[in-house]
């Protein structure tokens, strides 16, 4: 097996598309992946470290932060930083391996991050989209949004950043009684999260970003190259530009992220 041939080519492959899809224009890439199609197509030989190595190598040369989304949704009981696994996928996992990774604290959505910014996933505050959260500090920031082998429709955790912000009334904020660890020191607890609510019958708020996207496509802000029905996309969205986009969505139409539409009325 030439492995070492093997991840050159998926260096050069990557390395193409990242720069056919402008990403010297950011500093930060904040990156869903599924590698199925790729591994198929590119990396049979490879051991998981070194195919996720050969991905990123690309983005490091240009020295970018990556930022990997770690969700553990640890509701109860600890979630240590430096130790608690994420069970998302072979990306997400492998920058926690990462000897210089940065993590966020939130033991429900927390991200790992590398590069020469990534503290900036660090000390943030106990709201996993809210003021002070790893969503909000990305703005303004020459931030990116890149989907390897992942549809914009089935990962786009932003989407509750906007809810939040936009008061969506199908949503309340949850405080959960994790204890929060980093290296055995405890840093606290009641960190929360804008969840569906449960009370209303018949409605589970389930979203479905589908039409979303849709009208996402229509308004040019996404770059592709690749076909993301057959998990072949590598596509680059601008974050403030896509942030935007979805808060004026939603503000046209507050069930536009949900699979049905809900009206709150007044009692």
């Amino acid at each position: 097996m030439d492995t070492v041939n093997d991840r050159k080519k998926i260096e050069k492959y990557f390395a193409k598309n990242f720069e056919s899809l402008m990403v010297d224009d950011y500093d930060y890439c904040y990156i869903y992946s599924d590698f199925r199609w790729f591994a198929y197509e590119f990396g049979k030989n490879l051991e998981k470290n070194d195919f996720c190595s050969a991905v990123i190598t690309p983005l490091f040369d240009k020295k970018k932060t990556i930022i990997i989304p770690t969700y553990t949704y640890t509701t109860e009981g600890v979630f240590e930083v430096t130790k608690t696994p994420t069970h998302l996928g072979a990306l997400n996992s492998w920058v926690l391996q990462q000897p210089k990774v940065c993590r966020s604290e939130h033991p429900l959505f927390s991200f790992g991050a590398i590069g020469p910014r990534a503290n900036l996933v660090e000390n943030c505050g106990k709201s996993a989209f809210g003021e002070r959260s790893v969503h909000e500090r990305l703005r303004n920031k020459r931030t990116c949004i890149i989907h390897i082998g992942k549809p914009i429709h089935l990962a786009n955790t932003i989407i509750h950043h906007v809810e939040q912000a936009c008061g969506a009334t199908y949503r309340i904020n949850k405080a959960f009684r994790t204890k929060v660890y980093r290296n055995e020191k405890y840093l606290g607890t009641d960190y929360n999260a804008f969840v569906r609510r449960r009370n209303v019958k018949d409605h589970d708020f389930h979203f479905d970003l589908k039409r979303a996207t849709d009208e996402l496509y229509k308004s040019g802000i996404v770059r592709e190259v690749g076909d993301p029905t057959k998990l072949s996309n590598v596509t680059l969205c601008d974050y403030d530009e896509v942030r935007n986009f979805f808060v004026e969505s939603f503000l046209k139409d507050p069930s536009i992220f949900l699979s049905k539409e809900f009206v709150e009325y007044e009692d």
